[in-house]
């Protein structure tokens, strides 16, 4: 993305975005409770919460505007605030909600058709049974270990709804970098104490991860190489 100015005011922005996105996401996950009548989230977002979501918002459209041409870092920066608002929704009242799924499938069948036009579709129609395999085993694999399938259904949609963005073989890019996220996340948490055998844990963050991985990774690699 060219231009010094446009980069400072689209970070300045995002900056913002991230510093109220907890905010906004805990007034969504109220509003869930409220319709599905149960109490109110217990955890009130803080300038932890605050803090980690400006330095990854501000963090992701940096590196977005000097790799990406200018459509593509939009839709990233975009994803961005999507992944954000994601994160702190599920750990607060464990959903994936539908509606930001419906956001991001919109959002990402007109960025499939803009990038490589109807054709495009096909691949993502192939990148989604790809996922769904991927994902599908993974369930019965925890299933014969533990008699549960381990995977909520908001994360298979959620993982649906991402390989029909990026398509083939941005959905290869997904995978590894959701499995790489996962494994180092597991490991830390190992390491660290704050997760045991049977953890489970809201996987929002690390699907997402993986999708902004899949957007970045081609460039990042062209860069490096």
């Amino acid at each position: 993305m060219n231009g010094i100015l446009g980069t400072a005011v689209l970070t300045g922005m995002s900056s913002l975005v991230g510093y109220f996105m907890p905010e906004l996401s805990y007034s969504f996950a109220c509003y869930k409770c409220g319709r599905k009548g149960y109490p109110r989230p217990l955890k009130i977002p803080g300038l932890r919460w605050k803090g980690f979501s400006l330095i990854f918002t501000t963090g992701v459209t940096g590196l977005s505007c000097f790799l990406l041409p200018f459509d593509q870092a939009i839709f990233t920066v975009f994803i961005c605030y999507i992944a954000a608002f994601g994160i702190f929704v599920d750990r607060l009242i464990r959903i994936i909600a539908n509606e930001m799924l419906w956001v991001i499938l919109a959002a990402g069948i007109t960025y499939r058709i803009h990038s490589d036009g109807l054709g495009g579709l096909f691949g993502s129609a192939g990148a989604v049974v790809l996922v769904v395999v991927i994902f599908g085993l993974t369930m019965l694999f925890t299933y014969v270990r533990k008699g549960t399938a381990g995977v909520g259904m908001g994360d298979v949609k959620l993982a649906m709804v991402i390989g029909i963005t990026v398509g083939f073989p941005g959905v290869f890019y997904f995978l590894t970098g959701m499995a790489c996220v996962i494994g180092f996340y597991c490991l830390a948490g190992m390491k660290y104490g704050f997760l045991v055998r049977d953890s489970t844990f809201p996987m929002c963050g690390h699907i997402m991860a993986g999708f902004l991985i899949a957007l970045l990774w081609p460039y990042i690699s062209t860069t490096i190489l």
